[in-house]
């Protein structure tokens, strides 16, 4: 559907109607409003919103409230809903901030250890430490990526957008599909060109099948960012642990061999599970500066690392390592059943019970003569001979209780 809106007389500026596509599922902001320019035939968002300098913004990152609140006045979409479309809306989850100013590298880094102890190659850690100041973790350099199988799924061109998340270096596969998300220049609600195939060829890139490993991990972090937790052995986790925690593995896989020490042999198991020989540059580069293909090879190589961790197949030895490694069974007592009273209830005895009525009978008749007379009668009811009566009457005489009145 488009429409071009009207404009009044004498006046240049356009004033779109309030018609926009509902956002889709993990939809970038920036994506959102290009879609929405189509359905004007406009040609930048700036054009949607007059009075606001929103082309020298980088809106995916952080859109000021204004913005947004006119955004929501303009469309059907509440101003909570648009936040989520930009990095502003994953603070503190994914990112402190979405100034750099306000993202310290070793403190989000290096604020866990996993797979080494925290106090060891300390020299090699700051040398992945960024030189410069725009540094974010896992979105200092944000690029477009997509599932070749998903675009091939589409309805219609109209339907092609850009994810949000896909964006970041954090994700590598498409949880779908399971497969490797490829590089590309997307006009959203219009084009995609992938970088692998030439410009205006008709080819079609083949999905990359990942391992499980990685396939797991991103299904992972999709879910800290949908539901604030990860389900890891232990237990559950916030998901502002599990980001950081994930980018404390990725630096550590990173390490030189060199700077190991004894645990340079977890590493080149990790390594060799995944399937991948190291980048060279890891060793000297920060995981958000390196290529694509590069980031992908690290962070094979991590969910093969917190997979082996969680399998017990490798034993770590960061202080943090128990957020991944299975409990230990610990046999708990049983115990003993629950009571009424504290103490035990001793088993009833009825013999006993008889007796110690019978004896509380006799006590009460030697000095109550009403007592003495009832259970009299009551012992009198089993006579059937003049015998039995007089035994019950020297009965009486034996046990001491006194009859006022002897039997006739």
């Amino acid at each position: 559907m488009t429409a071009r809106p009207r404009t009044e007389c004498g006046d240049d500026r356009i004033r779109p109607r309030p018609l926009h596509p509902a956002p889709r599922p993990g939809e970038s902001l920036t994506s959102w409003l290009s879609r929405t320019c189509e359905v004007y035939s406009l040609t930048n968002p700036a054009h949607l919103l007059t009075g606001f300098d929103i082309a020298a913004r980088d809106l995916d990152r952080y859109t000021a409230e204004p913005i947004l609140t006119a955004l929501a006045g303009r469309g059907a979409v509440p101003v909570e809903r648009l936040r989520l479309m930009t990095l502003a809306g994953w603070t503190p989850w994914l990112l402190d901030s979405t100034d750099p100013v306000g993202c310290d590298f070793d403190t989000y880094v290096h604020q866990f250890s996993i797979l080494l102890p925290a106090d060891l190659s300390m020299e090699d850690r700051r040398r992945r430490t960024p030189t410069d100041d725009a540094w974010l973790p896992w979105v200092s350099a944000m690029g477009n990526r997509a599932c070749p199988t998903c675009i091939d799924s589409l309805e219609s061109s109209a339907d092609i957008t850009v994810r949000l998340l896909q964006q970041t270096s954090v994700l590598s596969s498409c949880l779908d599909h399971r497969c490797r998300l490829e590089p590309c220049s997307v006009l959203p609600g219009h084009a995609i060109f992938w970088d692998q195939v030439r410009f205006g060829s008709d080819e079609r890139v083949p999905p990359v099948p990942v391992p499980a490993a990685v396939t797991e991990m991103d299904r992972r972090t999709t879910a800290a960012l949908t539901t604030g937790w990860v389900d890891l052995r232990p237990g559950r986790v916030h998901a502002a642990v599990w980001f950081r925690l994930l980018r404390t593995v990725v630096d550590e896989v990173s390490t030189p061999l060199c700077r190991t020490g004894r645990w340079a042999t977890r590493l080149v198991a990790i390594w060799r599970v995944a399937g991948y020989s190291r980048p060279p540059r890891t060793a000297r580069v920060p995981f958000e500066g390196l290529r694509g293909d590069e980031q992908a090879k690290v962070l094979g190589a991590a969910a093969a690392a917190v997979t082996m961790i969680e399998n017990g197949e490798i034993d770590a030895g960061g202080a943090h390592a128990s957020l991944l490694c299975p409990r230990p069974y610990e046999p708990v007592d049983p115990g003993t059943a629950p009571t009424r009273s504290y103490y035990p209830a001793p088993e009833r005895d009825a013999w006993a019970e008889v007796h110690a009525a019978a004896e509380a009978a006799i006590a009460a008749a030697r000095v109550d003569p009403t007592s003495a007379r009832s259970l009299y009668n009551f012992l009198r009811w089993g006579c059937r001979t003049a015998r039995e009566l007089d035994e019950t009457v020297q009965l009486f005489v034996d046990h001491g209780i006194p009859l006022q009145h002897p039997p006739t």
